[in-house]
Formats: C-alpha cells, structure tokens, sequence
C-alpha cells in the first residue's frame, strides 16, 4: 500500500508541476488562491465559533471545561486502577 500511495504522490507532483509550467495557468490557480484567501479572511470566517453574548460565552467556557474535567478524571481513574 506505501508504494502505491508514492507512485500517486509523484504522479500528482510530476502533473502539476507540467501543469503550473505554463504561465496562464500559473496565473489561474495564482488568482484561484488568492480568493480563497479572502473568504478565509472575512469578518465572518474569523469570527466563527466566537458567542457574541457574555453569557453565550460563558456557557461555552463551562461547556468546555466539563469535558475536560470529565476526560481528566477518567484518565485518572485508568491510571489509579493500573497500579
């Protein structure tokens, strides 16, 4: 299975390499990134998963460290019940 997933890597690497040679098209994919990024810098992107109210925020807070809690003290208890 290694062998096969190098032989596709450097096909990928050999086509795009043949494919980006040309300067039109290094222009395409150059304006294809260039898009992307600004959508991955929008106001909207950047503030995904940030609560807009204090007390949305507060709740995610507590959300989050329950599970980390809860995780800890099952890590704890496997450790304990190992020795």
């Amino acid at each position: 299975m290694g062998k096969i997933t190098k032989l596709v890597g450097a096909a990928g690497a050999v086509a795009g390499t043949a494919y980006l040679s040309k300067s039109e098209n290094r222009k395409k994919v150059k304006a294809q990134l260039n898009k992307a990024a600004e959508k991955l810098n929008s106001k909207y992107v950047r503030n995904l998963g940030k609560p807009s109210e204090i007390d949305d925020a507060e709740m995610v807070d507590e959300g989050a460290m329950t599970s980390v809690r809860y995780y800890n003290k099952l890590q704890q208890k496997s450790l304990d019940s190992k020795h």
